[in-house]
């Protein structure tokens, strides 16, 4: 299924763009999930970890896209346990074309 083209819905396909934090018992399980799910999604932005309790995922596209992804993360995989997360609007216009692991 390619997420780029159809119709998303009545406001779906807006452009937006979030930062979103989340804490827990998250590791690389969660790193390697979000990653994978923010590139199957053909978001754009970045993760980062500062320890394996949190991590910071910047991300932008269609706005469907993006509350279906934070969705996802919000539940985590199985190997991770997300506690509480937090949800930040940011200006869209990231400046990168692919979704990547930083730091």
């Amino acid at each position: 299924m390619d997420y780029l083209t159809g119709d998303l819905g009545t406001g779906g396909a807006r452009e937006c763009a979030v930062e979103l934090s989340f804490q827990g018992r998250l590791g690389e399980p969660f790193v390697a999930f979000a990653l994978a799910r923010a590139q199957r999604l053909s978001l754009r932005g970045w993760i980062e970890t500062a320890d394996a309790d949190s991590a910071i995922v910047v991300a932008e596209g269609p706005e469907a896209l993006v509350d279906a992804f934070e969705i996802c993360c919000s539940l985590g995989p199985m190997d991770a346990r997300v506690e509480e997360w937090q949800r930040v609007a940011r200006g869209t216009g990231l400046n990168t074309k692919t979704f990547e692991r930083r730091g």
